[in-house]
């Protein structure tokens, strides 16, 4: 009898593991990481990341007219992308303009795109939806308007975009 009793407690145990194990990965986010500026790193949903690219600096052809954060246009697979500095977007440090090769995030949300430029990708992360921290007082203001939150890692923040708001901003559209 003990060693029925032993079975079933080990059974309730792999029971409850398998359980909290889809809790966990029913909640982790997998979020595309790259930094904006030498101080900022980013992090967007990978379902809005349609593709991440490196190209020429000379394959973004110029656009007069435009805001100084737009460097471009960018065609691609038949379409055809408006190329955005990020940093110069968000008033953070603005890109080397010496740099020959352009790090792109092409994001899509409801059919619109854009093409967004980094100073460098940093890789794909999984992050738990409880590990997201909204205080705005540790937000920079201009980031504000962007952000769905951030996440605080051993004292390394990633400010989480949300990629709509990118591409609704005023400035791109003015």
């Amino acid at each position: 009898m003990y060693q029925v009793l032993q079975n079933t407690d080990r059974s309730h145990a792999v029971k409850t593991n398998v359980k909290q194990e889809k809790k966990l990965t029913a909640s982790l986010n997998t979020y595309l990481k790259f930094a904006i500026d030498p101080y900022t790193i980013g992090l967007l949903e990978s379902e809005f990341t349609q593709e991440v690219i490196t190209i020429r600096a000379t394959e973004v052809n110029p656009v007069p007219n435009k805001p100084s954060c737009i460097l471009g246009i960018l065609s691609r697979r038949r379409h055809v992308y408006w190329v955005t500095d990020l940093a110069m977007l968000l008033g953070l440090q603005p890109l080397d303009q010496h740099i020959g090769l352009y790090e792109v995030i092409i994001v899509n949300v409801q059919e619109r795109a854009l093409a967004l430029v980094v100073p460098n990708i940093l890789g794909v992360v999984n992050i738990p939806s409880d590990r997201y921290q909204s205080d705005s007082t540790l937000i920079p203001p201009t980031l504000k308007p962007y952000l769905s939150g951030y996440v605080n890692e051993g004292g390394e923040i990633s400010y989480l975009f949300r990629a709509d708001s990118i591409l609704r901003s005023a400035i791109l559209h003015s």
